[in-house]
């Protein structure tokens, strides 16, 4: 199995988050922190390619404004790395 393709990342308040995907699952991207320090895997966008896609989150507890704000980030970089 091959490590998935870093298609972007964005800032969200003090973070960075990093955002991957591969070819072979269109459909789900994942989120990882990459700053600051420790580098930490937050979870996942499902189903990017429907009207309702979902942020699932591991452990992170974010307010209902922030958890927005990251879906429309990710789904915008998702949308880039496909055209």
């Amino acid at each position: 199995m091959s490590e998935p393709k870093i298609l972007g990342q964005f800032q969200l308040e003090h973070r960075t988050i990093q955002v991957s995907g591969d070819e072979g699952n269109a459909g789900t991207v994942w989120l990882r922190r990459v700053h600051p320090d420790p580098p930490m895997a937050l979870g996942c966008v499902v189903e990017l390619d429907s009207s309702t896609p979902r942020l699932r989150l591991y452990r992170a507890e974010w307010p209902d404004e922030l958890r927005e704000r990251a879906k429309e980030q990710t789904l915008e970089i998702w949308r880039s790395a496909r055209h």
